[in-house]
């Protein structure tokens, strides 16, 4: 095993390989946006959706060698291009991200996860490239964004085009959400901390008034794992940290009796928001956005309390409710342009930061 690793890191320093080198994702130059978790082999695992990889390389051929517990899509772009849609599923399966011995040059490639943990959680455990291995540090944005959601910051049903379209995880892509569009819009980075069907103190369909903590947004935003319980974040070792948060639950709280009372949900909301801060900064910036038209008024008395807070209202005839509807009627990728203008316009007031260049 020591050789192996000796070996890898070899690979890294050589300006070719004389033949495909392979390396461990943790030890290569590639750059990983989100939560991820570092493994013994110098592999990473991760389950939120939206995790993104950048990998840069000189050469003709690159491929990465991954696991899944389930099936997983990943978006794909070469040198900026998208290109279709990757399926991640089962074990050691190699994905070939670049074969083209006629363009043997420098190239940027980007696989992020586009379903959420449900799906299941990947392992990505090595680069092979017929070159080199080439630094990412100045691809890191200038700021940075954390994303806190439900089904919306999922992108549930965002490639599908009818309302009475089944849920189906090839049409579930978080790149088409408001929070890829209000991220790319002023050119940060981003990450998403999000499941379908919670919400910050009941989810959807629940007998009681209030769920269980543990299973709510309220807890997994404070976990290196959506779908597994037992591992904390390491916030102090994060290897990112946003300058700004934007929280949208309340829908799945109020979309079902019997509902929470108002005061109960602005309580979790406040906790949560206090509790995100001890980890991140006690003055970041927090945009809530409402889609539930019962959190409006209670929303807008608590961010009126909350230095550094804010308000964006989707919750009334933001997007058409036929042709912008996906999955269970869930907004589309058009309907989720439309709630990002909104989105896009309040986080500007809030924080003052302009449209990328």
């Amino acid at each position: 095993m020591k050789r192996f690793f000796l070996l890898a890191m070899l690979c890294t320093m050589l300006s070719s390989c004389g033949g495909d080198c392979t390396t461990p994702i943790a030890n290569s130059s590639a750059r990983l946006v989100g939560r991820v978790a570092l493994n013994d082999d110098g592999s990473v695992s991760f389950d939120w959706s939206g995790v993104y990889i950048d990998i840069r390389f000189r050469g003709s051929y690159l491929a990465v060698e991954l696991s899944d517990t389930k099936r997983n899509y990943l978006n794909y772009w070469v040198d900026g291009k998208e290109q279709p849609k990757l399926i991640s599923e089962g074990e050691h399966t190699t994905l070939v991200l670049f074969n083209d011995p006629s363009a043997e040059g420098e190239h940027l490639v980007r696989i992020q996860k586009a379903t959420e943990a449900e799906q299941g959680r990947m392992t990505l455990h090595t680069i092979t490239t017929d070159g080199k291995l080439l630094a990412t540090d100045d691809l890191k944005r200038e700021h940075h964004i954390e994303f806190y959601g439900d089904s919306l910051t999922c992108g549930y049903g965002t490639e599908s085009t009818s309302g009475s379209d089944p849920f189906l995880p090839e049409t579930e892509n978080c790149r088409y959400t408001y929070a890829a569009l209000t991220a790319n819009y002023f050119g940060t980075d981003y990450s998403l901390i999000s499941h379908s069907g919670r919400g910050l103190v009941r989810n959807y369909g629940d007998a009681e008034q209030l769920s269980d903590p543990a299973t709510t947004m309220s807890a997994r935003a404070f976990r290196l794992y959506d779908e597994d319980f037992t591992f904390d974040y390491d916030f102090e070792h994060s290897t990112y940290r946003p300058d700004a948060m934007v929280i949208t639950l309340g829908t799945n709280d109020f979309s079902t009796e019997p509902q929470p009372t108002e005061e109960q949900y602005i309580a979790g909301y406040k906790a949560l928001i206090e509790g995100l801060r001890v980890k991140w900064g006690a003055e970041l910036p927090v945009l809530c956005v409402v889609h539930s038209p019962a959190a409006v008024e209670c929303v807008r008395a608590m961010v009126a309390e909350i230095p550094n807070a804010a308000m964006a209202d989707i919750s009334h005839d933001v997007y058409n409710r036929t042709t912008d509807l996906g999955a269970s009627e869930h907004p589309n990728r058009y309907g989720q342009e439309k709630m990002a203008r909104i989105v896009i316009e309040e986080f500007a007031k809030l924080t003052g930061w302009q449209k990328a260049e």
